[in-house]
């Protein structure tokens, strides 16, 4: 399962634009996924009260769940960033997008798909937060 992350520039002010403009975007996207990871691990892959995610010994201070260590971000681009699980054989059916999901009651988390619409809200004041950090540079 992945969530993508993706800036399109146009308009003449990124037609030549600098290198710290393009770096800002780059922070964007890194701060995005970043994000994106966090709200991922902490609010949608948290302990169930079935315990899906994580073993009861994660409420004792143990291991925090096989799936939750597999989900990384990464720059896969210039301006392309993802959230991955890393090709997790059953990420599919956790998310529910699986086949076997169709034949079975349960119809998966959609803990991706939750987090990329989360991330759809919350990216401009990341983006914000990214260019005043910028502006404090450029000035």
């Amino acid at each position: 399962m992945a969530v993508a992350l993706t800036v399109t520039l146009k308009g003449p002010v990124f037609d030549n634009a600098p290198r710290k403009v393009q770096g800002a975007v780059t922070e964007i996207l890194e701060d995005g996924v970043e994000a994106g990871e966090k709200h991922l691990d902490e609010e949608m892959l948290r302990k169930r009260p079935a315990g899906v995610f994580l073993a009861i010994s994660t409420a004792e201070g143990g291991s925090v769940g096989n799936y939750r260590r597999l989900v990384q971000d990464k720059m896969v681009g210039h301006l392309h960033a993802l959230i991955t699980d890393g090709g997790s054989l059953y990420g599919p059916w956790l998310e529910g997008v699986g086949s076997r999901n169709a034949t079975t009651r349960f119809k998966g988390y959609s803990s991706f798909r939750k987090t990329g619409q989360w991330l759809q809200k919350e990216i401009k004041g990341i983006a914000n937060k990214a260019l005043k950090r910028l502006m404090g540079r450029l000035n």
